[in-house]
């Protein structure tokens, strides 16, 4: 017998969900008008509104896509129809009103693809980060629905599965391509250069996001819902720069690990802003290149502090925006002879008043003495960042030997890049914060037994470890696929409970490379754990079992919270 479900139970969780999908669109959205408007191929209004209709529109994907995939809409489906008609366009519907609209959107939902539903976060790198985020939210919504008459149909059981399945296809192009960016200077020309497959980023046009409006909402009403940052421009200056400075430096000091990263950038940062007040005095001041090197492995963060750092320049005055772009050899060096010097000034243009960031900056020498088109991309760009340094930051990145090369061989380059700062590997149990970080942002639980087959994991991987380390995007990818592992094991489970939807269990703990046999192997070798007391810095043995908990130390009697240790073969 199917155990009843009162709308007293499920409404509060369907709501919560709902909240956090409109919550991560608008979320995005303002990111991208915020600190990315040179990679929108929109302009800021019409792209804060495309991310509250794709919001919409993916609410409603999930909702048809479960409820008619038994042929049956029971009365709790109808509840939860009407629950999401007034999430979506603030109206109270029933009887016949309610039929009318709930077939009106199972009957057009299917104008909808996932791909362009999802289309921003694989479009834009900046958005790739929150692609756990939509995948919880989908996981979630559409197991909720499916559930809420309290049982779940064999059809039901199949398209829960459908549905991870298809978002995660969508998202796998993402995965698959790491290096892949969309070209600046293609978006300047309104080319889509992102297409992975069969898969494609185009976003939804106006028609076929028509529908997911309500009959009364008219340009205006929709331009009074659009984001503060809608209006924003990335020219004007920061309403207070001591707050945005102070907002950067607090990001800066939230990032795990990249300790001696931090200390590079606030020093810097007490440089500049002693320069400003003996330039305000009336005093001399010393000149300084702010272009910079970022050598590191991938996945160390380069791109992050990168966008910390013109924040705070932007803040400083020292920057006019401070805002990011981002490219790699592909942005600035063109296909034909004679077109690589204009498409990298476009580039450096688009960049003006922010941080210009180059991935993989060597690459631009290439393997072989004779690549003209290298060698006037480079040309180029020292042009730009002499006649520009007041008003562009350079910061190249990449591989430490590669680019401690490719600037001693460069005159150039040496002359106006005399600051370098190395991102080291992070070490497993900085993968495991990490990892804690993603949980916490979509709402998981991650009990001790998964926080320790976790770290063991991760410590045999970082044991393994070459130049192609994954570092914090190992962590981020462990994270999806585990949401993954979760969204198909509760599946089948009614009734659902926020513990099962938000609870990690090592059934799901899996990473990316490692067989899940292999990290049996290890944990039936009870490796050691060791965590340092922060009140005396005694080494403490710790048990796995203690992960997240709290621990008191022997000789000092503090008590701490032992989140991670570091793992002894």
């Amino acid at each position: 017998m199917a155990k009843s479900v009162s709308p007293q139970t499920i409404e509060p969780q369907l709501r919560r969900v709902m909240r956090d999908c409109r919550k991560l669109y608008a979320g995005c959205a303002d990111l991208m008008i915020r600190q990315h408007p040179t990679e929108l191929d929109s302009a800021a209004d019409d792209f804060s509104v495309l991310m509250e209709d794709l919001h919409r529109g993916l609410l409603i994907k999930v909702y048809t896509e479960t409820v008619r995939s038994d042929g049956r809409w029971t009365r709790m489906e109808k509840r939860v129809g009407a629950l999401m008609i007034e999430h979506i366009w603030d109206e109270h519907l029933r009887g016949d009103r309610l039929r009318q609209a709930a077939e009106g959107l199972l009957a057009r939902s299917d104008q909808l693809s996932w791909e362009s539903l999802l289309a921003p976060f694989v479009r834009y790198r900046p958005l790739r980060d929150q692609v756990a985020q939509v995948e919880t939210v989908v996981a979630r919504l559409a197991n909720l629905i499916a559930k809420c008459d309290g049982l779940t149909t064999p059809e039901e059981t199949l398209t829960l599965h459908a549905i991870q399945d298809r978002v995660g296809a969508v998202f796998r192009s993402v995965r698959s391509t790491p290096a892949g960016r969309t070209d600046a200077t293609d978006r300047l020309d309104g080319r889509d250069s992102f297409a992975t497959g069969e898969i494609s980023a185009r976003e939804p046009t106006e028609g076929e996001t028509r529908y997911l409006r309500s009959p009364g909402e008219d340009d205006a009403s929709r331009t009074a819902k659009r984001s503060p940052a809608a209006s924003g421009s990335r020219r004007e200056p920061p309403d207070d720069p001591i707050v945005c400075l102070a907002a950067a430096m607090k990001e800066l000091d939230s990032l795990v690990g990249l300790e001696p990263v931090k200390d590079r950038i606030r020093s810097l940062s007490n440089f500049l802003q002693l320069q400003r007040k003996r330039q305000q005095a009336g005093l001399a001041t010393m000149p300084i290149s702010l272009h910079m090197a970022f050598v590191g492995n991938p996945g160390t963060g380069k791109t992050t502090v990168a966008r910390i750092v013109g924040q705070i320049l932007g803040a400083m005055g020292i920057l006019d925006g401070g805002h990011l772009v981002e490219t790699d050899r592909s942005g600035l060096v063109a296909q034909y002879a004679g077109q690589t010097a204009t498409k990298t000034n476009r580039l450096c243009d688009s960049a003006i008043g922010g941080v210009l960031f180059i991935d993989e900056a060597y690459s631009l020498i290439g393997s072989t003495s004779d690549d003209a088109y290298g060698r006037e991309a480079i040309q180029t760009l020292l042009k730009r960042m002499e006649d520009d340094r007041d008003r562009l930051v350079v910061i190249l990145a990449g591989y430490p030997d590669e680019m401690d090369q490719m600037i001693r061989t460069n005159p150039g380059l040496s002359s106006r890049i005399n600051t370098r700062i190395a991102f080291d590997d992070y070490s497993p149990a900085e993968l495991g914060r990490i990892f804690e970080s993603l949980c916490r942002i979509n709402m998981y639980r991650l009990p001790p037994e998964s926080r320790h087959r976790l770290l063991v994991g991760f410590h045999e991987c970082y044991r393994e470890r070459d130049r192609h380390f994954g570092n914090g995007r190992l962590a981020r990818n462990a994270f999806e696929d585990c949401v993954r592992r979760l969204a198909d094991r509760i599946a089948g489970i009614v009734p659902l409970t926020d513990e099962l939807m938000t609870q990690l269990t090592p059934a799901d703990i899996v990473i990316p490379g490692l067989k899940a046999s292999r990290i049996d192997e290890l944990l039936a070798a009870e490796p050691t754990l060791r965590t340092t007391c922060p009140h005396c810095q005694k080494r403490l043995r710790l048990r796995g079992a203690a992960l997240g908990k709290s621990v008191k130390c022997p000789d000092c009697r503090g008590v701490h919270t032992a989140a991670w240790a570091d793992v002894e073969p």
